[in-house]
């Protein structure tokens, strides 16, 4: 066991470039799963609250039951990359035979081999994840909008545990496949393995056509389909668009190598510059064989790109949220009772802050400057709205549904009621957002909405026809119209479909009340508060939730804090956050490593092809730019096709998530260029430098 263990070792020493993309995906996965795991242990060293500790305890769960689906994922990747040195090593394989081991004998030396690189990877994977693990700590901080007061090493033995299983589970796997394999092969085909004929196949330039556009064609018109379903809803269109996507791309592969060698083969100027001519024929050949993986490898990497859009920009849109929504400590919201709600009748409100006061008999201890707020529909018959979105329409020839991409009911979201608000209540919000008072006059008006993607909607239609009328009385705009997130109003009244607010004196006189809204904030601003006044929330609120009955004023008042607010939603985009990065990273890694050892099989099989080059004269550095070039298109044909998908994709995603709130195209196209960068470059360098090794070791003449 001793020699077998000094030539397992030799060979690795030896063999240290072809094992490179073996090794680098081996411990940037190890790297991954453990830090991505240890994130129950990150939050340990965080001041969170219980329920925050919660939502880190689901994430946690969560993210492990995803390891499992990636670990299969790189389970498949391991056995793919060790069919690769396999095949690179037959005839080493054959000589040992020769020399008179028994397969027994060789499958022990690439078993020694393959648990001793696996054991480095996973030292140094390890390493490299309880590391970045470290800098988690402050990303999970800032997710959860909290602070990290000094630095603190984290270990997590938890996560340790699952990521050795999870790789044990995979060496073991793929040992098995390496035996069987290696005993079924002949000798004469292990020796007699570097002696590849490679045929280029040419497809008939018409039929290569027409394929291209019929590809291009049958994407477009996806697009068109997904634009046009705008992500509102799962339906016929959608599976459509996806079906369509995937066919039109698996056509784009088919057909570009040949089209692009045949067309290329008419521009002579650039096909016979150089070595054009041998690097279109290469890349031909690879795509020919190859073109069904490079399908799949692009479907991974959009996944992984729109994954990584979303989870580099969430976080920060959340958070630059959050400190408007601080403007009041407390917020109510109430839905009037059945004697109230949707019927007709004067705009008047009703006094429930006098109701929680009375539910709550510490109110006025714990809470300073609470006030009340009222949003209305105009309608003199509960079932005729007399003020909706296609009223506006008619006067401002715009449609509302061209700008509103959020709905996935069946009704026309045009037909919905506009809600309005009085002028002296929206007032009340201002002077409390720090802000100046507006004179609304007798008759002005204004619209307060967020900064999402009906603000187009709003200016275009306002901007045509900047007078509103309701119910007969024509109203004029004030305060420059528009009032775009400035006045806040909580995390319960957040205008993001535009509430009109209206003169007092204009208002109308038959409406229905919609919802009031109590807002407030505490005595002495602190935790100590905080804390007292969940004590109260929990004694008379319950679970913050109270239920009305027949002779309350209320159907349901729901109480929250800001604080409570900003956890649960930090919560949430954390776990989505995390879950997009985890997969997006882990899929890129695992596109990377298929483009990088499909290039590495193809250099191990053209090792001959270069050393006729050599023989014909060619230049080591022309070659070495033939090989950059041929590797880089490969590598970067698929991420371009990906890219184009995800643009398509993102744009209608961005749209979806500004109906609620802001998004930042700038940091997510930042994050995924990065990452591109670093990773998928950093693979696309190695698998040059390996191949290049390859190819001139089999071309020893090249000078």
């Amino acid at each position: 066991m001793l020699m077998y263990s000094k030539i397992a070792l030799g060979n690795v020493k030896k063999s240290l470039r072809d094992f490179s993309i073996y090794f680098l995906t081996l411990a940037v996965g190890v790297a991954l799963f453990y830090s991505f795991n240890s994130i129950t242990q990150q939050s340990m060293v965080l001041d969170l609250s219980e329920d925050q500790r919660n939502i880190v305890q689901l994430l946690s769960n969560t993210i492990s039951g995803v390891s499992v689906f990636l670990a299969v994922i790189m389970g498949f990747l391991v056995v793919y990359a060790n069919q690769f040195l396999i095949r690179r090593r037959k005839k080493e394989f054959g000589m040992y035979q020769i020399l008179g081991m028994t397969k027994r004998n060789v499958s022990k030396i690439m078993s020694i081999e393959t648990l001793l690189v696996g054991f480095l990877a996973l030292v140094v994977g390890l390493v490299a994840g309880i590391f970045i693990s470290q800098f988690m700590m402050f990303a999970t901080a800032h997710m959860f909008n909290t602070t990290l007061d000094s630095f603190k090493f984290v270990f997590s033995q938890t996560a340790l545990i699952q990521t050795v299983i999870y790789f044990v589970v995979m060496f073991v796997v793929a040992l098995i496949f390496n035996v069987t394999t290696v005993s079924r092969y002949k000798l004469i085909d292990l020796l007699n393995a570097d002696k590849v004929t490679q045929t280029v196949k040419v497809r008939n330039l018409t039929v290569s056509v027409l394929l291209f556009l019929a590809s291009l064609g049958i994407i477009a018109y996806s697009y068109i389909l997904l634009q046009h379903n705008g992500l509102k809803q799962i339906d016929e269109e959608f599976a459509m668009a996806t079906a369509l996507v995937s066919v039109g791309t698996a056509l784009f592969f088919f057909s570009i190598s040949g089209f692009l060698l045949r067309f290329m083969q008419m521009q002579k100027g650039f096909y016979y510059k150089g070595l054009h001519s041998f690097i279109l024929r290469q890349f031909n050949a690879r795509v020919n064989t190859a073109w069904v993986s490079i399908s799949l490898v692009c479907a991974m990497l959009f996944v992984a790109v729109c994954g990584l859009g979303t989870g580099f920009s969430l976080v920060d849109s959340m958070n630059s949220s959050f400190s408007k929504i601080k403007t009041y400590d407390v917020s109510v919201q109430i839905n009037p009772g059945s004697e109230r709600s949707y019927t007709p009748g004067p705009a008047d409100s009703y006094d429930y802050l006098s109701v929680v006061q009375k539910l709550d008999p510490e109110w006025d201890k714990t809470i300073k400057n609470a006030f009340q707020v009222d949003t209305y529909y105009a309608q003199d018959d509960p079932t005729t709205p007399s003020f909706t979105y296609s009223s506006i329409d008619a006067v401002t020839g715009k449609r509302f549904t061209d700008y509103f991409t959020g709905y996935s009911g069946q009704d026309d979201p045009a037909q919905r009621n506009v809600t309005l608000m009085r002028a002296s209540q929206y007032n009340k919000l201002r002077v409390a957002s720090g802000l100046e008072p507006v004179d609304f006059g007798t008759d002005g008006y204004m619209v307060w909405t967020l900064d999402t993607n009906l603000i187009k909607y709003w200016q275009d239609s306002l901007a045509h026809n900047p007078e509103l009328t309701i119910e007969g009385h024509k109203l004029h705009a004030v305060g420059g119209t528009l009032d775009i997130a400035q006045t806040q109003g909580g995390p319960s009244l957040m205008p993001a479909f535009g509430i009109v607010v209206v003169a007092d004196q204009s208002f109308p006189s038959s409406t229905v009340l919609t919802n009031s809204y109590i807002l407030g904030n505490y005595q002495t601003p602190g935790d100590a508060t905080e804390a007292q006044f969940h004590d109260q929330i929990k004694q008379y609120f319950g679970d913050g939730s109270v239920t009305g009955n027949d002779s309350d004023p209320y159907s349901l008042l729901l109480v929250v804090t800001a604080s409570q607010y900003i956890q649960a939603t930090a919560g949430l985009s954390g776990i989505v956050t995390y879950l997009a990065l985890y997969i997006g990273l882990v899929l890129f890694i695992a596109c990377a490593a298929i483009l990088a050892l499909q290039q590495l099989s193809e250099a191990s099989d053209n090792a001959r092809a270069y050393q006729v080059l050599a023989e014909l004269g060619a230049e080591k550095g022309l070659a070495s730019r033939a090989l950059f070039v041929q590797i880089g298109v490969y590598f970067l044909f698929p991420l371009l096709m990906a890219a184009a998908h995800a643009t398509c994709a993102m744009s209608i995603m961005v749209d979806v998530i500004k109906s609620i709130g802001n998004f930042d195209v700038a940091s997510s196209i930042g994050g995924v260029v990065a990452v591109v960068v670093a990773l998928y470059g950093g693979y696309f360098l190695v698998t040059y430098f390996a191949a290049r090794s390859i190819i001139f070791r089999g071309a020893k003449r090249m000078q």
